[in-house]
């Protein structure tokens, strides 16, 4: 009875506080467009890069994020593995044809092409992993459509198995 009790003072106590302010705005809005498109730009590991190949003596990691001539870059961390953990909103206007684009940077030095990323085959509400390959190991990235994709994965079509 005891337990009961204080389970039910603690539920009581914690229903009673405000909620936390979960608002997004400090995670910056870039662009102009009626769909929203969530990234994060999560860590990255390039430990197997040759730094003296490249002419870097101290490791600072930074990936920019462009979209329709709009740009956002994560802070500059050091080391080979930072972790950013890092949100931008980026407003567009048509998934079907729109596309985000990433470089990565390592102390001021692009390494790697800029890569493209298409976005008419996100789920609405889902995080789909993205990955930026880097000389060396790659950066993470996890894409989410706020507001536009489809709400399921198509189904996978096994017909090519009929033949068993």
């Amino acid at each position: 009875m005891l337990f009961t009790l204080a389970h039910l003072y603690a539920r009581v106590f914690f229903l009673s506080l405000p909620l936390p302010d979960f608002s997004e705005t400090d995670i910056p809005v870039i662009g102009e467009g009626k769909h929203t498109l969530k990234i994060e730009a999560t860590c990255c590991n390039i430990k197997k890069i040759d730094l003296k190949f490249y002419g870097i003596e101290k490791a600072t990691c930074q990936v920019t994020i462009k979209c329709n001539g709009k740009e956002w870059k994560t802070t500059e961390e050091r080391g080979l593995d930072p972790t950013w953990e890092q949100h931008v909103i980026f407003k567009i206007n048509d998934p079907e044809t729109d596309k985000i684009s990433a470089v990565f940077h390592c102390a001021g030095i692009q390494l790697g092409d800029e890569q493209f990323y298409s976005l008419d085959k996100l789920l609405k509400g889902k995080q789909t992993f993205k990955g930026l390959v880097v000389p060396g190991g790659k950066a993470d990235m996890l894409f989410t459509a706020v507001d536009f994709g489809s709400e399921e994965a198509p189904q996978e079509d096994d017909a090519f198995m009929d033949f068993l």
